[in-house]
């Protein structure tokens, strides 16, 4: 069963749904999730992997799933997005001030504003990531796998972003990109779910730095994390 927007708003005043900060608005059956703070975005440093692996002795680099530690790949090989002066000719993703700049082919990360989930005790609910198809139709590819945020997870999630168009695309923070849809399950897990790569309470790209829900808020108050 599906919440709309009576539940979805009910479940977060009660606090077995997680949006923080709260919403100020709820869609029929969705809460918007904007992007967070334009530092937080993400590129992989694909020439520096490849060097690395190449000096291992591997003459076509590649990335195996079945031993990708991401909390420790991403430490390694991400990079805040750079600057449009920063970048080489091929360069497909850059930020122009505070927005982000994407090019035809282009691949960033960049995480929610707003923290998602649900307790880790006697969760009630499932979450689903779901870009905005007007977006999409321009070519912006929102989360392109993994939607489920599983019963008993919470924290910063991480969207991947493709511009897979024609057109040159501009985000920046704030830009409501995606929509949480959440479901209600038929009881409590019996065990915690951690998915490999993904803390519960993450509030990173690169997966690290968990804080308790609540602490966001002030943090910001302060200036940021």
């Amino acid at each position: 069963m599906y919440l709309s927007d009576r539940d979805l708003e009910h479940a977060v005043n009660r606090g077995h749904l997680i949006v923080d900060p709260p919403p100020t608005e709820y869609d029929t059956s969705g809460v918007d999730v904007h992007l967070d703070h334009v530092r937080e975005a993400r590129i992989w440093d694909s020439g520096r992997f490849e060097a690395d692996q190449g000096r291992s002795g591997q003459e076509r680099p590649s990335l195996g799933p079945g031993l990708f530690d991401y909390e420790r790949f991403a430490d390694e090989y991400g990079l805040v997005v750079p600057e449009s002066y920063e970048v080489s000719g091929n360069g497909k993703v850059y930020r122009d001030g505070t927005r982000v700049i994407v090019e035809p082919g282009g691949f960033f990360l960049w995480q929610t504003k707003e923290i998602i989930g649900t307790p880790e005790v006697d969760p009630r609910y499932i979450c689903f990531i779901d870009g905005r198809s007007t977006l999409a139709r321009a070519g912006l590819l929102v989360h392109l796998t993994a939607p489920t945020v599983h019963a008993g997870w919470w924290g910063n999630v991480t969207l991947e972003i493709a511009n897979a168009g024609p057109f040159r695309l501009a985000l920046k923070e704030g830009d409501a990109v995606a929509q949480i849809i959440v479901a209600l399950i038929t009881g409590p897990p019996q065990k915690r779910k951690r998915i490999r790569g993904t803390k519960v309470g993450q509030r990173k790209v690169t997966g690290s730095d968990r804080s308790p829900p609540g602490e966001r808020s002030s943090t910001r108050k302060g200036g940021g994390k």
